[in-house]
């Protein structure tokens, strides 16, 4: 439940589900910013609770389609990191 695993995991095109609470602040959001939010769970939230079961099935069950939707929250991932790196670059060459 800590989210430097399923940064990890993601990084390396491996499907990966996050458990969270409110305590833990923001950064599980990310998540939903990368285009994972079905697999975004809040634990303060019984109905997020009840639905874990079945995301893990179905995460299981198709991993394809999981594996899928990494590779498309990774590439997203990779794109914003490279639009980034460029205005710092830009930054430090002036």
């Amino acid at each position: 439940h800590e989210m430097h695993s399923p940064i990890i995991c993601v990084g390396n095109g491996i499907p990966a589900i996050v458990c969270r609470w409110e305590e833990q602040s923001t950064k599980g959001l990310m998540w939903r910013d990368i285009g994972l939010s079905e697999w975004l769970f809040d634990f303060d939230n019984e109905d997020d609770v009840k639905r874990l079961p079945g995301a893990v099935m179905n995460l299981a069950q198709d991993l394809s389609a999981a594996n899928t939707k990494t590779q498309k929250a990774r590439a997203f991932v990779q794109k914003e990191q490279e639009k980034t790196m460029t205005t710092v670059k830009k930054a430090l060459t002036r």
